[in-house]
């Protein structure tokens, strides 16, 4: 479906970072990433929430491209694509505790 604006294409693809960071399991997530890379395991017990859901927050955020996903041995690492979205993530924390 074609947009009938302009600036809707523009700003899609931002859109959809900030739609898949609009939950609060997904921001605590890509928080948790900001400093070094963790396995589902570690942000389970970090989160305390169970293994699957972890999972399915990881997938949206995946297709979304905020995280990647590197295999060490048996596990998986999970890690934020780059930069950008720390500094998104680190940037939007700071501002709304400021708020608080």
């Amino acid at each position: 479906m074609e947009s009938s604006y302009p600036w809707e294409s523009k700003y899609e693809a931002s859109v959809v970072i900030f739609a898949a960071l609009a939950h609060p399991i997904r921001i605590s997530i890509a928080h948790c990433l900001v400093n070094k890379p963790h396995t589902v395991r570690e942000l389970t017990e970090h989160l305390q929430v169970s293994q699957p859901l972890v999972s399915h927050h990881l997938k949206i955020l995946r297709d979304a491209h905020i995280v990647e996903k590197t295999q060490q041995g048996r596990s998986s690492l999970y890690n934020l694509t780059d930069h950008h979205i720390s500094h998104i993530v680190t940037d939007v924390h700071e501002h709304t505790k400021e708020q608080s």
